[in-house]
């Protein structure tokens, strides 16, 4: 049983949920801006109104049911995070709800991101988001109204992270996006139907497989079966003439959704605290921003794309940086230790052994093997050759002989199973390992004993091995030499042209014919499950797929440019090339000129001696240097550099908006009919009364919560706001 307290308890409670007076401990912005984020009162406030919103998306009509009409309402994010103070109530059944509601955001770091999500509530279901836009707090200027309509964008948008979505918002509106896609997808109908015309008539299962594409395709954002029947009947009454009824049946309606309506919105950003005092705010960072990857936040899964879309970024990851940056690495490093070369491994093993013995020479031996390694990587062949094995060689004849001159019939093993899987399209019965006998008989003396075309056709005739005839149809997604990302445009016996698709690091190639082999359908190149048989590990993939994404964007374009200057395809390597050179050209006339030096054979300068002391204590500075960086890094003196850093270099971020908002219009009419809600009066007596400068916050009929940011703050830091209440602003 615990003694009571009475008010006591409370009262600590809210001592200790008080925060600190940002203008009085403004310094720890700098000091400590992880601790200021959460221990110092917010310096500004964001007053947000959301008032009204129109052609929301529609909900699908049912066999039983024609309410098409959203249940919305809007939460309110920051920081990807949901505000709990701003979520307006559910508007029932309106096409065009009216909440007049408003909240207050406390801002602490000055480029938060806002995202205003309008959701359908389902009383018998999950939520369904509707549309949403993105803002940043550090475009909105202080003390300055914003209001107008704000356009909401399709669900599927919702990608990358919000920093990524709201520059791309700024610059161009979803509905001018969504139209560009409706020509292109036109103009593959047109494609499409022209390509269905030159099909045989008794190829019927290409006809269908292409229909089915085709509908698949065009089937996004269309009408409901209700609305669809609606639409064309009323299309059918114009045409004969019936304009007034055609008008009534599609009045309030779209022929085509080119966003997912719009939100009427009213902004203010309200400074608590001096101008100078808000500079120090700069210093602080939002929290990390979640990063959708490639897919909608609610993805289903029931649809082909989302899921190629894992399938496709998940083999993308495994070919440039398994394949092409970790195996090549791995082989070239066991080439030099597997004495292939006895010279070049002879030359490292000296090499490395000096520098364990006079460890002043790394400098001058270590630039040195820096160096070969670049001018043998201009070789092609050579560089091939010493980073290509079982695993990653290309399935061809010049594969077939880098592979065979490892000596290893596991190597050669590895490759015959990528052959059978990869290349022939062929499935494996080999209980008795006989495959495995095969590879090592492929292989005398470090070269195949027959050619690439002769190991197919041997494979094909033996009885652990059964030939499938794989067919490319029109649409497919494939991969080309596994690794290109490409569309079946056409196939002809053994000959299919395709269109290549842009990646993150591959520019886009011209169409071109290759040969089936050459093929790989896009689901089956990672070996994983098809899209029914996944069932309990689709929330596995959805957990994994953002991280994959972020690894894909991260490593990818930093592993090719590595591979651009490692394969002589950047003008850069020349340069590292010289500068290598140079290093241990210098280090080695440093470890010359010492020597004999010590050994009396010769004199040195003053200026000879310092350059040398320099060049030999290089080393000892680096090391020196690390040691300093893990020790200082998170020092106080040094945070507080790197935060007035970051507070001079932001300072100078123009708060610019709304003009730089592509999705914002305003709409006089819409807020003279909300001005003439605040006024009632205005209708009988004729006499308009004056706007006040707090724009739509206090409309009578604009419910809030009961707490307010502002008042809240200055009730609990009224003995320090008079030194900056006359500097506030207006």
């Amino acid at each position: 049983m615990y003694p009571d307290y009475g008010d006591e308890r409370v009262n600590l409670l809210q001592k200790i949920q008080t925060k600190d007076d940002f203008a009085a401990k403004k310094w720890r912005c700098l000091t400590h801006p992880s601790r200021a984020m959460e221990t110092l009162a917010p310096w500004a406030v964001l007053e947000v109104g959301i008032l009204t919103a129109r052609d929301l998306t529609e909900r699908d009509a049912g066999y039983f049911s024609t309410d098409i009409a959203p249940d919305s309402f809007v939460q309110v994010l920051m920081d990807d995070r949901p505000l709990e103070k701003c979520k307006t109530t559910v508007a029932r059944a309106k096409s065009e709800p009216m909440w007049i509601y408003n909240c207050e955001v406390e801002i602490m770091a000055p480029m938060s991101m806002l995202r205003f999500q309008v959701k359908d509530n389902r009383p018998s279901e999950q939520d369904v988001d509707i549309g949403f836009f993105d803002i940043c707090v550090g475009d909105i200027p202080y003390h300055q109204d914003i209001e107008g309509w704000f356009e909401l964008r399709f669900q599927e948008s919702l990608l990358s992270t919000s920093v990524d979505r709201y520059n791309n918002h700024c610059q161009v509106r979803e509905e001018t996006k969504t139209e560009e896609q409706f020509q292109e997808i036109q103009e593959e109908k047109v494609n499409n139907s022209t390509a269905l015309m030159d099909i045989p008539d008794d190829d019927h299962e290409t006809k269908l497989v292409q229909k089915k594409q085709r509908y698949s395709s065009s089937k996004e954002r269309a009408l409901d079966a209700f609305q669809a029947c609606v639409q064309s009947t009323a299309d059918k009454a114009e045409a004969y003439g019936f304009e007034s009824l055609s008008k009534a049946m599609t009045e309030g309606k779209r022929k085509r959704r080119s966003n997912a309506g719009e939100l009427y919105v009213s902004l203010r950003l309200k400074l608590l605290v001096s101008k100078a005092d808000s500079m120090f705010a700069y210093a602080l960072d939002p929290p990390l921003m979640v990063n959708y990857g490639g897919l909608k936040q609610e993805v289903t899964l029931s649809k082909q794309v989302d899921m190629q879309r894992c399938y496709d970024d998940f083999y993308e990851v495994k070919v440039h940086v398994l394949d092409n940056a970790l195996l090549c690495c791995a082989y070239g490093f066991r080439y030099l230790v597997s004495w292939r070369s006895t010279l070049l491994s002879l030359i490292y093993l000296v090499g490395l052994l000096t520098c364990c013995w006079k460890t002043y020479l790394n400098w001058a031996i270590i630039p040195l093997l820096l160096a070969l390694s670049l001018c043998i990587n201009s070789f092609t062949e050579a560089r091939q050759y010493m980073t290509r094995g079982g695993l990653n060689a290309p399935l061809t004849e010049e594969g077939f002989k880098q592979t065979a001159a490892w000596r290893d019939s596991g190597e050669v093993l590895k490759f015959i199973e990528r052959l059978l899987r990869e290349d022939m399209k062929a499935i494996v019965e080999d209980p008795k390992g006989q495959l495995k006998a095969f590879a090592a008989q492929c292989v005398r003396d470090g070269k195949p004993t027959l050619s690439l075309e002769e190991a197919r056709l041997a494979l094909l005739a033996a009885d652990y091995v059964e030939d499938q005839k794989v067919y490319f149809r029109r649409g497919d997604l494939v991969w080309v030499d596994g690794r290109y990302p490409a569309r079946v445009e056409s196939s002809s016996g053994d000959l299919v042209k395709v269109s290549y698709e842009k990646t993150l690091i591959v520019e886009e190639k011209p169409p071109e014919e290759v040969r089936t082999r050459q093929l790989i359908l896009r689901a089956d190149a990672l070996g994983l499950p098809s899209l029914p048989a996944l069932g309990p590990v689709r929330n596995v993939i959805l957990g994994i797929y953002p991280i994959i994404e972020d690894l894909r964007h991260a490593s990818l374009p930093a592993i090719q440019a590595l591979t651009k200057l490692l394969t002589w395809k950047s003008a850069a390597t020349c340069v590292i090339l010289i500068v290598l050179l140079v290093i241990s050209a210098l280090f080695t006339w440093a470890a010359v000129m010492h020597w004999l030096a010590g050994s009396h054979k010769g004199d040195m300068g003053y200026w000879q001696e310092v350059f040398i002391a320099v060049l030999r204590s290089l080393d000892n500075t680096v090391c020196a240097l690390v040691v300093i960086g893990i020790f200082l890094l998170q020092a106080s003196w040094l945070t507080a550099i790197s935060s007035g850093i970051k507070m001079l270099t932001r300072s100078g971020h123009g708060r610019d908006a709304p003009a730089q908002w592509a999705f914002f219009r305003e709409d006089p009419a819409q807020a003279e009919f909300l001005r003439s809600l605040q006024n009632p009066s205005e209708h009988r007596t004729g006499v308009v009364e004056e706007h006040p400068a707090n724009g739509m916050f206090h409309l009578p009929y604009m419910t809030a919560d009961t707490g307010s940011a502002s008042a809240t703050y200055q009730a609990t830091h009224s003995s320090s706001m008079g030194p900056h209440s006359s500097s506030m602003g207006p």
